[in-house]
């Protein structure tokens, strides 16, 4: 592996290592996945800092990157002073835990010293940047904005002293309220993006806040409301997914962009299920599924979020997944059975 200065002929690289690196991230108050649409914001900005703009690359390809923008202090007495910001910080899934993030940033923290900046302020990983040499920002006196200093929000100190007067974190470039605010420019971006990248193809990712709107649509649907009965139970658990109903994985089907439907699968073990429990956690899991857009009916695409879901469950060591629809719904049986479940007489099973 190899750390090189970012170039103009990696953007379309960088774009897309920056979709996969965030496509399963999920957090309590996550609104959606916009990290690949500020890159593309940022592409050509004032405030980017070119010599702190670092890729990783193995054999020849781009397996992380890390994105330098300018930022300030505003202090007590009214004057500002510079600092700097990194993120969005992306290593492709594929190549985790494997030093590549805290090579990025010990490599560009040096660069930093050397071009005479003072300070690094940013928002991130609260267990992970400490490792790091981070410190919390409250420790040097620095605010955020509203007034607040969260774990979330870390320092490092490239200059000794710099931060010693404290003061308010500002200044940042203004794509960054754009990419998490701007809804319609986001889902036009987006459209563009998957359907250049990932044409026809469909994509499971979390379920995140801006998701429940759809959800609350689909429920109810004509094609949706004979099977999903009750939808104010099937919200409060989505709006519950952090908390009671952790054992749950929510995920949104996307077809080029736009979501069309809905997907979960969950541990026996905690479930209310009256048709079978599991006595042993992590085992034995169950499945929904749902295409809330009609004009994605028939499609097949009800089968592949199946398999889709059924690979997700195999990387996570799941040994068995049972199900059981609502024998009226020929169309949901076949999907099942087209991926391999067997019927046992009381519910179709598959041994992962």
């Amino acid at each position: 592996m190899r750390i090189r200065e970012e170039q103009p002929e990696d953007y379309n690289s960088i774009l897309l290592l920056t979709y996969e690196a965030f496509l399963t991230l999920d957090y309590p108050g996550r609104q959606r996945m916009d990290e690949h649409f500020l890159v593309s914001l940022l592409h050509g900005s004032s405030f980017i800092i070119p010599k702190l703009c670092f890729v990783m690359e193995r054999e020849g390809k781009i397996v992380g990157h890390i994105l330098y923008t300018k930022s300030e202090i505003k202090k007590a007495d009214g004057t500002k002073t510079q600092a700097i910001t990194f993120g969005p910080l992306s290593v492709l899934p594929t190549h985790h835990r494997q030093g590549i993030g805290s090579a990025l940033v010990r490599h560009s923290l040096e660069r930093a010293h050397k071009l005479g900046y003072g300070a690094v302020l940013i928002t991130g990983v609260p267990d992970y940047y400490p490792k790091l040499g981070f410190r919390r920002a409250r420790d040097y006196g620095l605010t955020l904005a509203d007034g607040s200093s969260p774990d979330a929000f870390m320092a490092y100190e490239l200059q000794s002293g710099y931060l010693s007067a404290g003061g308010v974190f500002g200044g940042l470039a203004p794509e960054f309220d754009r990419a998490e605010n701007d809804d319609i420019g986001f889902a036009a971006f987006h459209r563009c993006f998957m359907s250049k990248y990932y044409p026809d193809e469909l994509i499971l990712r979390p379920l995140f806040d801006n998701d429940v709107a759809f959800m609350e649509r689909w429920l109810k649907t004509d094609h949706v409301k004979p099977w999903y009965e009750h939808p104010e139970d099937w919200l409060h658990e989505i709006n519950n997914r952090h908390g009671k109903f952790f054992f749950i994985t929510h995920l949104i089907a996307e077809f080029e962009g736009t979501p069309i439907g809905f997907c979960q699968f969950y541990d026996m073990f905690y479930s209310q299920e009256d048709w079978l429990h599991s006595n042993t956690p992590g085992v034995m899991f169950s499945i929904d599924y749902l295409i809330g857009e009609p004009e994605h009916l028939h499609k097949g695409l009800g089968q592949k979020m199946i398999a889709q879901m059924l690979n997700i469950m195999r990387g996570k060591g799941i040994k068995t997944v049972v199900v059981k629809p609502d024998g009226d719904n020929a169309k949901s049986n076949c999907a099942i059975e087209a991926n391999r479940f067997v019927w046992t007489g009381s519910y179709y099973i598959l041994e992962l």
